[in-house]
C-alpha cells in the first residue's frame, strides 16, 4: 500500500507581484474562524474574549488587533471573524477550549483567498473596483467592511494606512485576482 500524505495548497499558489510602488501577494497560513453569538450574550462573550485572547468583541466595521498575529474583524453585530497566524491543527477546537459554549464557531480557513495590497497606489487601484469610500477619513486603519468588487463578494480590512487585506471566496480566487491585477495594470 502506498504511503500518501496530503499537503495544503493555497488557492493562488502563493501569488506575489510588484506593480510599481505597490505589492500584491496572496496571504497564506491564516486560521479564520467565524464567531457568532446569540442575542443578548455579546457582552459576556466580549469579556471572555478579552480575558482569554486579549481582544474584546469588535464594533461592526472595526478591527480589534494584536499586531499581525491575531485580529477580530467586526462584520456585524452578532458575528466576527477571528483571523490568526497561529496555524492550529483545528482552530475551532482551540478557540472552543477558550470560550466554551459562549459562541457558535465555524472554521472558515480554507474557504477564503486572502490578498494583501501594500503600497502608495493601493487606494488608487482599489477605488476603481470597490464601491465604498476608502479615503483615510472614511475608511481608516483598523476598519473592515463587506462589499463587492467586480461582482465578487469581498471582505476588506485596512491593517494600516497603505495596506489592505481582501478576503474573497476561494471558489472565485482566480477571477478576483484578475480583477485586482487588472485595476493595478490600469493605473
Amino acid at each position: 500500500m502506498a504511503d500518501l500524505s496530503l499537503e495544503p495548497e493555497s488557492a493562488l499558489g502563493g501569488y506575489t507581484q510588484n506593480f510599481g510602488d505597490t505589492h500584491l501577494r496572496e496571504v497564506t497560513g491564516l486560521d479564520i474562524v467565524s464567531i457568532a453569538v446569540s442575542s443578548g450574550a455579546r457582552d459576556a462573550l466580549s469579556t471572555l474574549l478579552q480575558e482569554k485572547i486579549g481582544l474584546p468583541w469588535p464594533a461592526t466595521g472595526t478591527i480589534e488587533r494584536a499586531g499581525d498575529e491575531a485580529a477580530l474583524l467586526g462584520l456585524q453585530a452578532d458575528q466576527c471573524f477571528r483571523v490568526s497566524a497561529s496555524q492550529q491543527q483545528n482552530p475551532v477546537t482551540e478557540l472552543a477550549c477558550l470560550v466554551g459554549d459562549a459562541a457558535y464557531l465555524t472554521d472558515q480557513s480554507d474557504s477564503w483567498v486572502v490578498l494583501e495590497l501594500d503600497g502608495a497606489s493601493s487606494v488608487s487601484a482599489l477605488e476603481r473596483i470597490c464601491p465604498i469610500d476608502l479615503s483615510d477619513n472614511e475608511f481608516g486603519a483598523l476598519n473592515v467592511a463587506r462589499t463587492s468588487m467586480e461582482h465578487i463578494s469581498v471582505i476588506i480590512e485596512r491593517p494600516d494606512t497603505h495596506r489592505f487585506r481582501l478576503y474573497s471566496p476561494r471558489s472565485s480566487a482566480h477571477s478576483f485576482l484578475h480583477a485586482v491585477t487588472t485595476s493595478l495594470h490600469n493605473l
